[in-house]
């Protein structure tokens, strides 16, 4: 960095010192002052033009490395990429497999084991099925590593073929739901009577329960797979995203380099130039100045001829270099044409491709197919919506079916129960004529006034009877009242359906969301890869794209310059670093300090807390201990007096034993016939009641009966519109298999094309790479050209300095001379000794250090040569 600073310090200082301005001061010197300072003046270019070459070397370098760093980016976004477009493909794999489990579910029939057979023949489960079609090599086309242009090319056509078959398995499977349907529909009204029916029913509904919580655990594991994709994606997105700022400000520092590579380009030939002229130039210099000539002895005049040839060799080998410099550049310049050559053929290739005819017919055909793609997707989503309808209707009619079933078990059941109180009834009538020829028989005997009393005594004993037959009354009607709980039962059992329904529909909802979410994602995937492709576009651009080597030159100073800042910058941050780490340490002593306080401070607390705790714990053990004892003389006293009740108990049984004994032994004919008498009339009230309650459940059941005749005309409508649906289904899959061969004939007719135009290219290409060839022989003649040009002047010189050389020593003496004459221009004019350093910039003089010195420390600031007045700030150092 300093020695780039000292050529500009000098070539400051020289553009300062005008010859016009020392024409004015000095007309007896300007001639021989211009004339000695040319050979330091080409001497400073040629250095100037050394270190720009070494500057746009490093530059260079530096480039190189950002490139690779840019293609190692690229690198990790096709990774990146690569992983997305796997994951698709095993979401699209994953659906096939599923749909294909439907589909031959559906062709196989019912099986118990849920099992469907394999192209093999095997017969394997479901998920079996899946894992092997997952870890199956060439499964999917995500299982080569490499995805060559071909695979490119089939990926729209697999993609399609995939989608169709996934269609087709779907409605298969959908048609065969509803054919199964029909089928349990038509069985059911077959066999509506009979306990088999009920069983039946409850099988199929057990059966669908199952299927209903197998699909809503696969709607699940969907749910999941589709929120880790969205993740997935998320996350390429903002890689992407960072990508693009990265890729466009290296686009704007490209073009930035660009433009300084232009200026340096330009600076570059004007140097050039320049320097054609000064190699024109004689290197002998005329005589000029006082002629003081001086009696020198031979020695210094031998020495001075040696000076003066060690510098001419010197010269000679720094031509040389410059000249295998120029040659290396020249031969990278040839490089990067050949690259921009390359670069226009394919562009100009890209562009006939995409305006071509049969390019645009293609694009056209595509977008006709995926319209057609899309009106087949919104048929199937009607399809679905039209699917899960009807299996909700299909769950009320179910739910309907299980009422009618349980009003017909209540009314077995109070049918029953009125056969059971018939019997009764007739046992009860045939107890009753008993007891009339007993009373009969009796009336008859002697004592007929005792018996009147008795029955007297009786008939007061009649109100508790009364009251005992009201509590098995009470107990009668409780039973009846577990009908009305039945009925309780029967209406939560519906409202449940009603709430699974709800579930249903809610989750055939969610489905629709699903997939209109992973038809979006599959938009994205495809926005992704076009994405991708333009990528790889502008890394080809960026590799092979022109940097001249002139331009390096520039570049490579600003490097430096920001290299140097950079350092500077570095040193500041890592002082300001240590001064923040010193000051973090500081606060987290302070802190780790007061933590330490607080914690001691809890630490006492919290002893004197167990201190006071245990105290505590000490009292309230003593009061535990007394309130044991005082438990103890409780629980004897309660013994004590539950044997006591024991014993009382005991002979109060015996005693309500006794007294028992001897009222059935009194009472027990009159207390027959009054309760036979209560029984029957109690009977007749509960017969009216139950059938009364008959008929109510007679007219219920017949509502029942019509509404189930109802919901038959209602399954036959739904049955009816279910087969044209299939009608629909089956032409839109016919539709689909033409859309399908048009597109197979549409690619078989483009691959046919391509081909034509892949000869087409490889003949242009051939025929711009020949004409490269040419132009770089024609640059490399015109360079060799040139090179014999230059090697003929340095001849020409040569011959002429050593043709001077060889006159005699007359020529050099003169040249001595003026060695001597140029020796006392370059020394001060007032010391007479020291060499000039210093100018005066107003009146451009020049003198050495120590002598301009001393005239700003006296009073009058003037020139010693012209009596110009000047300050401190108008001296300024000179390098000669």
């Amino acid at each position: 960095m300093g020695s780039t600073g000292e050529p500009d310090r000098k070539r400051r200082h020289f553009s300062s010192i005008s010859p016009a301005a020392a024409a004015k001061k000095q007309p007896a010197f300007a001639c021989s002052e211009d004339k000695k300072l040319d050979f330091n003046v080409l001497k400073f270019q040629n250095q100037k033009l050394v270190q720009q070459v070494e500057a746009q070397k490093v530059e260079y370098s530096a480039l190189e490395s950002r490139y690779h760093q840019v293609v190692e980016r690229e690198r990790n976004y096709d990774k990146t990429l690569v992983v997305s477009k796997n994951s698709w493909e095993r979401l699209v794999g994953d659906l096939e497999s599923r749909s294909v489990c439907t589909s031959g579910y559906a062709d196989d029939g019912i099986n118990d084991t849920s099992s469907h057979m394999l192209e093999d023949g095997a017969c394997c489960p479901m998920e079996d099925e899946f894992l092997s079609r997952l870890l199956e090599p060439g499964a999917t086309e995500s299982c080569s590593d490499v995805l060559c242009p071909s695979q490119m090319k089939a990926e729209p056509w697999t993609s399609q073929a995939s989608t169709k078959n996934i269609l087709r398995n779907t409605i298969s499977s959908v048609s065969y739901m509803w054919r199964v349907h029909d089928e349990a529909i038509s069985a059911l009204l077959g066999t509506l009577s009979g306990d088999e029916c009920h069983k039946q029913l409850q099988k199929t509904c057990n059966d669908w329960q199952i299927e209903v919580r197998n699909f809503q655990v696969a709607i699940r594991d969907l749910h999941l797979k589709h929120k880790v994709l969205t993740d997935k994606v998320r996350k390429h997105r903002d890689i992407d995203a960072k990508y693009k700022t990265t890729r466009k400000r290296l686009s704007v520092d490209l073009s930035e380099t660009i433009a300084e590579l232009e200026e340096s380009k330009c600076k570059l030939a004007t140097l050039k130039a320049q320097k054609d002229t000064a190699q024109g130039t004689p290197f002998l210099f005329p005589t000029l100045g006082d002629k003081q000539a001086g009696a020198d002895k031979v020695r210094d005049r031998q020495k001075e001829l040696q000076d003066l040839e060690s510098t001419l060799e010197e010269m000679k080998d720094l031509v040389a270099s410059r000249a295998v410099e120029i040659s290396s550049l020249h031969e990278g310049r040839i490089e990067i044409l050949k690259k921009l050559a390359s670069l226009q053929n394919a562009l100009t290739d890209a562009k006939a491709i995409s305006s071509s005819q049969p390019f645009l017919s293609l694009n056209d055909q595509l977008d006709k197919s995926k319209t057609e793609m899309d009106q087949c997707r919104t048929s199937l989503e009607k399809l679905q919506v039209e699917k899960d309808n009807f299996i909700c209707h299909e769950k009320e009619v179910n739910a309907k079916v299980d009422l009618a079933d349980v009003s017909r078990r209540v009314a077995a059941f109070s049918e029953s129960q009125i056969a059971e109180l018939e019997q009764y009834l007739q046992k009860l009538v045939e107890e009753r004529i008993m007891l009339e020829t007993k009373l009969e028989d009796a009336s008859r005997e002697s004592g007929r006034k005792e018996i009147i009393a008795e029955f007297k005594a009786l008939l007061s004993t009649l109100p508790k009877e009364m009251g005992a037959m009201q509590t098995e009354l009470s107990k009668y009607k409780e039973e009846a009242s577990e009908i009305h709980s039945l009925r309780a039962e029967v209406q939560s059992l519906s409202s449940v359906v009603d709430r699974k329904v709800n579930e249903l529909e809610s989750l055939s909802g969610r489905w629709a969301n699903q997939l209109s979410e992973i038809k979006r994602l599959h938009a994205v995937v495809q926005d992704l890869k076009v994405c991708d492709q333009e990528l790889k576009l502008i890394l080809e651009m960026y590799q092979r794209e022109s940097t001249d080597s002139r331009e390096v030159m520039e570049s490579r100073d600003m490097e430096y310059k920001v290299w140097a800042h950079v350092q500077s910058l570095k040193s500041s941050l890592d002082e300001h670093k240590l001064e923040l780490r010193v000051k973090e340490a500081i606060e987290a002593e302070a802190i780790s300090q007061q933590r330490l306080a607080t914690a001691e401070a809890e630490i006492a607390d919290l002893r004197r807390n167990l201190e006071f705790n245990g105290r505590d714990i000490c009292k309230s053990s003593e009061i535990l201990k007394s309130k044991h004892e005082e438990g103890e003389s409780y629980l004897s006293e309660i013994e004590s007096i539950g044997q006591a009740y024991e014993d009382m108990q005991t002979q109060n049984q015996h005693l309500l034993q006794q007294v028992t004994e001897r009222d059935d032994y009194n009472i027990k004919l009159v207390m027959e016939g009054l309760k036979a008498r209560q029984s029957y009339d109690a009977l007749c009230s509960e017969i009216c009641y139950m059938g009364k309650k008959i008929q109510h459940t007679n007219s219920f059941l017949d509502l029942l009966h019509q509404k189930v005749a109802r919901f038959d005309d209602q399954l036959k409508n739904w049955s009816d519109q279910v087969r044209r649906l299939a009608e629909d289904g089956w032409q839109n899959s016919n539709s689909i298999e033409d859309a399908q061969r048009r597109l197979t004939d549409i690619q078989s007719a483009y691959l046919h094309r391509r081909q034509l135009l892949d000869e087409k290219q490889s003949k242009v290409e051939e025929s711009r790479l020949g004409v490269a060839e040419l132009l770089v022989e024609l640059e490399k003649e015109r360079f060799s050209k040139k090179r014999t040009e230059e090697s003929l002047e340095v001849a020409y010189r040569k011959a002429t300095y050593l043709r001077g050389h060889s006159k005699g020593s007359t020529v050099l003496e003169k040249l001595k001379q003026e060695i001597r004459e140029y020796k006392g221009i370059l020394k001060c004019n007032i010391c007479r000794d020291r060499q000039k350093e210093v100018v005066i910039a107003k009146c451009f003089h020049l003198f050495c250090g120590q002598c301009v010195k001393r005239t700003p420390e006296s009073r009058h600031r003037k020139c010693p040569t012209c009596g110009a007045g000047f300050g401190v700030n108008d001296v300024k150092p000179i390098y000669i």
